[in-house]
């Protein structure tokens, strides 16, 4: 659904941003402000989609909530300067409940579907894991989230507005995605942990 997909590119677009945060790239009460209007904008999207519409597509629908109170709560955290562990905890929830859509995803035939939400589960772990848990990775996480910000939020958005999500698309898709895990891979060895983010 279109509306869906909007939300899909300002997610996108939010997760760049707070990328770049990590990179210290971004001012971070600059990046706060952007993900508390994204977690705004998703929260009336998931809303107005999931009134009114069939148990079976609540549940999909339900999951734009995951992204929306994400983006609030750092949106929120970034602008009052909070402690940040309270998100990193609440990550742990998202990267479980992206893990059982995947799941779901997967047994539903929706190959696609279901590796996209297990890279999104990566990156919520990888938020655990540094706001949490303090073991970040700030180098490691970031690029994960900048490469996962283009490759499963902002460019399918884009095509999928756009109505072009071909065969040729999907193919180009895997390619993308292999290449971007192989990336991840190499980079853990690369990157050693730093100072934790607040």
């Amino acid at each position: 659904m279109s509306v869906g997909n909007v939300s899909l590119l300002f997610g996108g677009v939010a997760l760049f941003l707070n990328s770049l945060v990590l990179l210290g790239k971004v001012e971070v009460k600059s990046a706060g402000v952007f993900s508390l209007f994204t977690g705004l904008l998703q929260t009336f999207i998931a809303t107005w989609l999931v009134i009114g519409a069939s148990p079976g597509e609540q549940f999909g629908y339900a999951s734009i909530y995951l992204f929306a109170f994400t983006y609030l709560y750092v949106g929120i955290t970034f602008i009052f300067n909070l402690d940040g562990r309270g998100v990193g905890w609440f990550s742990l929830f998202v990267s479980i409940s992206a893990a059982f859509y995947g799941f779901v995803s997967l047994t539903q035939g929706d190959v696609m579907g279901a590796f996209t939400w297990l890279l999104w589960s990566l990156l919520w772990a990888l938020f655990f894991f540094g706001m949490g848990l303090g073991r970040p990775n700030e180098a490691y996480t970031a690029r994960v989230a900048l490469t996962l910000s283009w490759l499963t939020l902002i460019v399918p958005a884009l095509f999928g507005m756009a109505g072009m999500m071909t065969p040729l698309y999907q193919m180009i898709w895997w390619a993308a995605a292999g290449t971007a895990v192989l990336y991840f891979l190499v980079s853990i060895k690369r990157h050693k942990p730093s100072v934790e983010v607040a």
